[in-house]
């Protein structure tokens, strides 16, 4: 589905994506990690068509995200570190307008609505209340649903649990569990080792701009001595995060 291969970004004079490479399929969680600076947002934007990178290609199904990133983006949900809501309108009004955004039908929206409230586990008194009276779980778990209304086949999360209680994370990452139950392909960039080693299927270590291992989860942990954790993993490839 996504193939990133021997990708390159710079800023101002600095290389933060240096050669990076890696993929996804329908159905996989890939968890990219990494200590901050690694490279991980600018890749996600990247892959979001925010930013175009200076070298390599990014291919979506086999086709070059640069030659036409708008339909690309009408097939991918894309959920920023930042919260994209209107504060003042409720949560109901957010979907309805996002919905439009992203060209939902306006037959179909309201099963569409119906869809993400069930994956990011919203009733409808929640729906009701403005988004400024959310909690930041909720924020965010709302969040995400924005990003789901148009059915993406890959969905791109960058860090959707910073800031909010072990609770509403937990929420979060069952959503994202249902997400790969329906065969959508997931890149969920992580902070904490533990959230990003329970959700994956495959990871993604970077670190300077530059993947130090990619594979699936059991094949990265799985090793002659015993299985070992993500972070004994980062640790043995990067250091001390």
């Amino acid at each position: 589905m996504l193939e990133v291969k021997n990708v390159i970004k710079n800023y101002h004079g600095k290389r933060v994506v240096d050669g990076l490479s890696f993929s996804v399929e329908s159905g996989q969680i890939l968890g990219m990690v990494g200590a901050n600076g690694a490279g991980k947002s600018t890749c996600v934007s990247m892959i979001a068509t925010l930013i175009k990178p200076d070298g390599g290609t990014i291919l979506y199904n086999g086709e070059d995200i640069v030659a036409n990133p708008r339909a690309i983006r009408s097939r991918m949900g894309f959920v920023p570190q930042d919260i994209a809501l209107y504060e003042t309108l409720s949560g109901m009004d957010n979907l309805r307008f996002w919905g439009r955004e992203y060209g939902v039908e306006a037959s179909g929206l309201d099963a569409a609505i119906e869809r993400v409230c069930r994956i990011i586990s919203f009733d409808r008194d929640m729906l009701k209340k403005r988004v400024s009276e959310y909690s930041g779980g909720m924020k965010r778990r709302l969040n995400i649903g924005v990003a789901l209304l148009h059915e993406p086949e890959l969905v791109v999360l960058d860090e959707p649990t910073t800031g909010i209680d072990i609770k509403s994370g937990s929420q979060i990452l069952d959503a994202i569990g249902n997400l790969r139950s329906q065969g959508t392909a997931v890149i969920y960039v992580g902070h904490y080792m533990e959230e990003v080693e329970r959700i994956s299927t495959h990871l993604c270590v970077m670190d300077g701009g530059r993947c130090r291992a990619f594979g699936s989860k059991d094949e990265l942990l799985e090793t002659p001595e015993g299985r070992i954790t993500l972070t004994e993993l980062y640790t043995r490839l990067c250091g001390q995060q």
